[in-house]
């Protein structure tokens, strides 16, 4: 019986309203610097694809993983042959707008599929590589008290998908990891590594119907009320132009 369902979170979620490139040139602008959006984000998804992930640590990143952001920033200008002085001053700005209101949206149909778990009385979580900066998006978004427990990598030590996070995410909830079902856009950080903790998984594709399956293997837990007629399930809500890739959102 599945008793808690956690979601990853960008991609799954959340979505960037604006590709990382735009963000990193209007943010240089407050520095007087005028640099192309579209440059920057062939310079961000190399670097996004060429950085390894921050590295495990036993408890909680000691910097709340934000050196390993910043060098992303670092390589991304680096790639794309810019250079920004104070960079530090700069980086700290761009780090601060990335929480912001404005910066983040739900993905369509979200508040009715949160809404409609809580009615089935399944708690609800997130399992996230992200750092603190999470709490704020979440909020700025009215969706954080919807969720029981918030298991973040830069807090834990240890990113998806590694199976530690989500057998912390099954303690803090006090259930057996059959229990608990991730839901998340990547067959490899989200799926594999659910699997490997012994937790059920669920992979959303936001061009088509699949989030649908989370209450099909719902079904036998509880009684699943007839949905609204104009209650769009939230794969098939989003338009297919604005499906995330990985590297346009800057978070996983």
């Amino acid at each position: 019986m599945i008793r808690v369902v956690t979601f990853d979170a960008a991609g799954t979620l959340i979505r960037l309203i604006k590709p990382p490139g735009v963000t990193y040139a209007e943010s240089a602008l407050a520095f007087g610097y005028q640099l192309d959006p579209d440059r920057l984000q062939t310079a961000f998804r190399a670097a996004w694809k060429c950085l390894a992930p921050p590295e495990e640590t036993p408890g909680p990143s000691p910097d709340d993983d934000r050196g390993w952001w910043k060098e992303l920033v670092r390589r991304t200008m680096q790639e794309a042959g810019y250079r920004i002085e104070p960079f530090n001053a700069y980086f700290d700005d761009l780090y601060a707008t990335f929480a912001r209101p404005g910066i983040w949206e739900l993905f369509p149909g979200i508040p009715a599929i949160l809404a409609e778990l809580a009615r089935l009385r399944i708690r609800l979580g997130v399992i996230s590589n992200f750092d603190r900066r999470l709490y704020s998006v979440l909020d700025h978004l009215s969706v954080l008290q919807a969720f029981q427990n918030i298991i973040i990598s830069s807090e834990v030590g240890a990113s998806k998908p590694a199976v530690r996070i989500f057998l912390e995410a099954a303690r803090r909830f006090q259930v057996k990891p059959a229990e608990m079902l991730h839901v998340g856009d990547d067959a490899n950080l989200d799926e594999k590594g659910a699997l490997a903790a012994g937790c059920q998984s669920v992979l959303v594709d936001h061009n088509s119907d699949r989030m649908q399956a989370i209450f099909r293997l719902l079904e036998g837990c509880s009684p699943l009320q007839p949905r609204e007629p104009n209650t769009a399930p939230l794969d098939s809500a989003a338009p297919r132009d604005r499906a995330p890739s990985r590297a346009d959102q800057d978070f996983e």
